[in-house]
């Protein structure tokens, strides 16, 4: 758990602003579903007479940017939680009963409903570049956001892809999010920050200088981190608190065969950055505070160059991050092994994976709001 922003335990907060940032990781993604129910559940008891608790922003990639679009393109948080189930339940690939653990995680490859299906041009095969048509994923999009709810919304929305060409990370939002422009989501967007290569192909998007072609936004960085930073008000009487949810576990055992070879590298390149990212932001909170401690110190009014840097470096606002390990492992979490795979899609891997998804997060944010000085207890 980090430090509080301010060592005035007695502070009363003008509102207590949250941020979600939301990994992608296939069907992982259910831990997110279970842990964003627990996210609004603890929002929801804010006592009254207290600050108000608001959802200033939600960021993803790949399934973390669906489950985003399910929460922002809402009419208000019970309505994003139904969307969320309404949307994972068509997920879901129904198995036969009795099957093996292993052939029900690997079912999805023969596609999942709703999601994308295996290409039929066979004869086309040495010129593939994606395995998987993902139209489908479009439809499924349409019926359980509420593009419209999502485009209106005060919560900024930010989805990442990167495009094929230049390699540069594209950030698409609903509003102005640092330096990001706001444009007009569609489901295409969402669909983009989702196009994993080489299962899935490429998506177009109509760029304002030129067309991009997008692949996973998780490929460059699968916690964009920073554009949830960037959307807090920078008013000094808010409290903000940045949820960050990590499908990755930082450590595991050594692997004992090639499949969990993949899967072990797959944790460390997508969850690694989050790493990087987290000791950044711990570095900059100690930056602003030490700035703040010190032009309180100094005698009289600043000088005109001093004030316009103090003020500068205090955009830089101070966050409290929580971090929530979703996927069991080595490490901080101890519920156990996940006994599932990134492909299994199976009723019981995902109605197992929110379960616990929903009962850890519940744990750490119940802990962490009670922290907060005149928050939800």
């Amino acid at each position: 758990m980090a430090k509080m922003q301010s060592d005035e335990t007695a502070k009363t907060w003008k509102r207590i602003e949250v941020a979600l940032v939301l990994q992608g990781g296939g069907a992982l993604g259910a831990y997110e579903w279970g842990a964003i129910d627990a996210l609004f559940e603890v929002m929801a008891q804010a006592p009254k007479g207290g600050p108000p608790v608001t959802l200033r922003a939600v960021t993803g990639a790949s399934i973390g940017a669906i489950n985003a679009a399910c929460v922002v393109g809402a009419a208000d948080r019970a309505d994003g939680s139904q969307r969320l189930a309404a949307l994972w339940n068509e997920l879901i690939l129904e198995t036969p009963l009795f099957w093996p653990p292993q052939a029900t995680r690997d079912l999805s490859l023969y596609g999942l409903p709703h999601f994308y299906a295996p290409r039929p041009d066979l004869l086309t095969l040495p010129s593939w570049t994606y395995i998987y048509d993902t139209h489908p994923l479009i439809d499924t999009l349409a019926k359980h956001v509420d593009f419209a709810a999502l485009n209106e919304n005060e919560t900024a929305f930010v989805v990442t892809a990167v495009d094929v060409e230049s390699g540069e990370l594209q950030s698409f939002a609903n509003q102005p999010v640092g330096k990001t422009s706001p444009v007009k989501i569609t489901p295409a967007h969402v669909l983009a920050s989702g196009s994993l290569p080489p299962q899935f192909p490429w998506t177009d998007i109509n760029g304002e200088t030129k067309d991009l072609h997008c692949w996973d936004g998780g490929i460059v960085d699968n916690t964009p981190l920073g554009y949830a930073i960037d959307a807090f008000t920078p008013d000094k009487d808010v409290f903000r608190l940045l949820v960050v949810m990590n499908l990755f576990p930082k450590a595991a055992n050594l692997p004992k065969s090639l499949q969990e070879v993949t899967e072990r590298t797959d944790q460390l390149r997508f969850g690694n950055r989050l790493y990087q990212d987290t000791k950044t932001a711990d570095r900059i909170n100690t930056l602003v505070s030490t700035v703040d401690w010190l032009a309180d110190l100094f005698p009289g009014k600043l000088p005109a160059l001093l004030a316009e840097r103090v003020e500068a470096a205090r955009k830089y606002k101070l966050v409290t991050p929580i971090e929530i390990f979703l996927l069991p492992g080595i490490g901080p979490s101890d519920y156990g092994d996940d006994a599932y795979g990134f492909r299994d899609y199976s009723r019981e891997g995902v109605e197992h994976r929110r379960a616990k998804g929903h009962a850890i997060a519940l744990e750490t944010l119940s802990d962490a709001f009670k922290k907060i000085p005149n928050s939800p207890n």
